[in-house]
């Protein structure tokens, strides 16, 4: 039993790690749009306790140029330098595909897109009016189970509850323009829009992801 409790805090310590500086490296980019673009939306998922790589999509419009960049990191697209003492390999790894420092690094790119293409996916993303949605803190992150009425042969009535097999992702958002800045997140949208009474904002956020996603040619943000 203490050895299940001390690895579960263990765990719970090196999520929380990982989630502050995934955190860090948001508000950088936070910083260095605010600076560099006019608006800017920026785009990431997360999993609890899943390997999964981590994406940022990160689209952003200055003037009539609308510009696609993207942060990924996957531990096991790092090389592993076969033929070479595993300690030497360890060290040119963690010196080459560093994650200190900025995060304008090796795991930033930039997407080319043409204007026509570019101005034609910031019209379709502003149809949904990200700067005005609702998030988590006003729609929740659940609702209300019913259950299953039946009776027995008796003519008794029967209440079933039985849960909800939800996927415990969120998409998170950062809407950045010169003067401020607006965090949205969502939990496992396109379950509760199956699960729960539908929202139109959680639809416009699912639109939001799978236009990016055409954009950069991705199925999921988790790949």
């Amino acid at each position: 039993m203490i050895r299940i409790l001390l690895f579960s805090i263990f765990a719970t310590l090196i999520c929380q790690t990982h989630i502050a500086k995934a955190n860090d490296r948001i508000n950088e980019l936070d910083s260095i749009f605010r600076l560099h673009a006019d608006s800017t939306i920026i785009f990431t998922g997360s999993i609890p306790f899943n390997t999964a790589p981590e994406n940022i999509l990160i689209i952003s419009k200055k003037g009539d140029t609308i510009s696609l960049f993207s942060y990924r990191y996957a531990m096991r697209e790092i090389p592993s330098y076969e033929g070479v003492s595993r300690s030497l390999a360890d060290y040119i790894s963690r010196t080459k595909y560093s994650r200190r420092g900025s995060v304008v690094g090796p795991f930033f790119e930039v997407h080319p897109i043409s204007e026509k293409k570019g101005k034609r996916l910031w019209s379709a993303l502003m149809q949904h009016h990200p700067w005005q949605l609702k998030d988590n803190a006003i729609l929740g992150t659940g609702c209300p189970i019913k259950p299953k009425v039946t009776k027995d042969k008796d003519g008794n009535t029967i209440e079933e509850y039985k849960g909800r097999n939800m996927e415990s992702h969120s998409y998170n958002v950062r809407l950045v323009t010169k003067t401020d800045s607006k965090k949205l997140s969502y939990f496992a949208p396109e379950d509760l829009q199956k699960e729960c009474p539908p929202e139109e904002d959680r639809q416009h956020i699912i639109s939001i992801k799978r236009l990016l996603l055409r954009s950069f040619g991705k199925n999921s943000i988790f790949e």
